[in-house]
């Protein structure tokens, strides 16, 4: 089955416990939501449903930077549905909408994904860093090509 992939309007419970459950192993569940970026209304987020499951999901943050305005936070799929192209094709979802903003996308990268952004055309640009509590890290971005 394939699975759909569409903008929501806000995070909701699904979607709060699927960050959690991927990228807060360990964590208490507060910590999948994200103050502040959350509820900004420049804030986008791209799911992806199988069926009537949240089976993957990202947060389209605006901050800032050279080259690009968007950063992706909380970009998790669920372990059951991993492998089959739902990350990659998510972060594909955002590179469309960047192109058509013309700008690029950042992201804070965990090692295990950096290969996935690789796929997609995302540069690492800065050396191996840890996030307390959630592991080691590469900044990547992606700029459009012109």
């Amino acid at each position: 089955m394939d699975a759909r992939y569409s903008w929501a309007d806000s995070v909701d419970d699904d979607h709060l416990d699927l960050r959690w459950r991927v990228l807060r192993i360990g964590l208490p569940r507060e910590t999948a939501h994200y103050h502040g970026i959350d509820e900004d209304p420049e804030t986008r987020f791209v799911v992806a449903h199988m069926g009537d499951k949240m089976v993957g999901c990202a947060t389209l943050q605006t901050d800032p930077r050279d080259g690009a305005i968007y950063r992706i936070r909380g970009m998790a799929v669920d372990e059951n549905a991993r492998n089959h192209g739902i990350g990659t094709k998510i972060v594909n979802f955002l590179q469309e909408f960047a192109t058509s903003q013309n700008t690029g996308i950042w992201c804070n990268a965990r090692i295990r994904a950096v290969p996935m952004y690789q796929r997609c055309g995302f540069v690492i640009v800065s050396d191996l860093f840890e996030i307390e509590g959630i592991g080691p890290h590469h900044d990547m971005e992606w700029v459009p090509e012109d």
